[in-house]
């Protein structure tokens, strides 16, 4: 964008006409093809506004809205943003802005493993989990198959071994556990897929708000777990897993699925900063390997081993809903699902 300042007041008068704001706070991830701006209003209200760089980055948005409506027919246990406009079809660009969910921002390294908020923590978790997987397939949202998935992320791994940067002893227990296909024995459930402690919002010893909704989907619910495990030591990830199997029966590989998951991530973001060419987060990533490398040579990296089944089929996830320890269960609102389609009306930067 040529004056971002001056094209962002005219996206957001564009979106919200009846609306004025006198401050603008720039959150964007630097990892995604978003601009992402805090705006508050005159009267003190707060507004998410989100603008694609990207066609990729406007599908992704076109989820999270699907997402959105979706969870609407359902009466949560916390609160979900609700999308407030988008820009007119005459706009320069497409830009969407969402209402602000008001919490506290969760620092996983500060908490103690007996703290409530890491309760708390994991029953969202759960809740989510047992979101019905009709519900999200009817949406239009991605349903993934877990061998298929599994295939993905042998691929990926074979791009992250080519790099070179990855001690062979690291690269060997990830081998080791991707093609062991006792661990990938689990039910799809529904996801946030996007999970992190970013994504919550917290008042007190309770989640009072989830966002980031753009790859909810029916997936495998150790990717959830994955993305607080990235942020917390090994005694807080523990604390957080028991705490989520006493609100749902979880598969017996879970746990090793959200360890291999997250250290996985850091091969990730190995390939997106190189791919990216950018050496400072080349360094960063490679700073994150060679820690983790450190960590197994120590011996301090969890057994990636699966439990041995009993069977070839599938294990079962017991829904929250269902649970005897459960005493809130989901509500669905038997309403029929709108789905959007969004279609841009001027195209974004496309993709390199």
């Amino acid at each position: 964008m040529g004056k971002p300042s001056l094209i962002l007041a005219a996206l957001a008068a564009d979106a919200l006409p009846n609306m004025r704001f006198s401050q603008v706070q720039d959150i964007s991830d630097p990892q995604e093809e978003l601009i992402t701006q805090l705006l508050t209003g005159a009267d003190g209200e707060f507004v998410i506004f989100k603008s694609p760089k990207s066609n990729k980055a406007l599908t992704s948005l076109g989820f999270e809205i699907r997402a959105l409506r979706a969870l609407k027919k359902l009466h949560l246990p916390f609160k979900v943003p609700s999308l407030l406009g988008e820009t007119s079809p005459t706009a320069l660009y497409k830009a969407f802005a969402f209402d602000f969910i008001a919490g506290d921002a969760i620092d996983l390294s500060r908490l103690k493993t007996d703290d409530l908020l890491v309760t708390a923590i994991a029953e969202t978790l759960a809740q989510i989990h047992s979101i019905p997987v009709d519900l999200v397939v009817a949406a239009g949202l991605p349903e993934y198959d877990p061998a298929l998935r599994n295939r993905e992320r042998v691929a990926s791994f074979d791009r992250a071994m080519e790099t070179g940067r990855i001690h062979p002893s690291l690269l060997e227990r990830w081998q080791n556990a991707l093609l062991d296909v006792n661990l990938f024995r689990y039910q799809p459930t529904t996801v946030h897929g996007a999970m992190n402690s970013s994504s919550l919002m917290a008042q007190g010893n309770s989640i009072v708000g989830v966002n980031n909704w753009s790859q909810l989907a029916v997936d495998d619910p150790a990717l959830d777990l994955a993305g607080l495990f990235s942020e917390c030591q090994v005694e807080m990830a523990n604390a957080i897993f028991l705490a989520y199997e006493g609100f749902i029966r979880a598969d017996r590989n879970l746990k090793q699925r959200a360890n291999l998951y997250f250290e996985l991530s850091y091969a990730s973001y190995l390939l997106w900063a190189m791919e990216s060419a950018d050496e400072n987060h080349i360094s960063e990533a490679e700073k994150l390997v060679t820690g983790l490398h450190s960590d197994l040579a120590q011996g301090l990296l969890p057994s990636l081993a699966p439990t041995e089944l009993a069977s070839n089929v599938s294990e079962v996830v017991t829904p929250i809903s269902q649970a005897a320890s459960f005493t809130s269960p989901i509500n669905i609102v038997t309403e029929q699902i709108e789905v959007v389609d969004l279609e841009p009306t001027a195209k974004p930067e496309e993709e390199n």
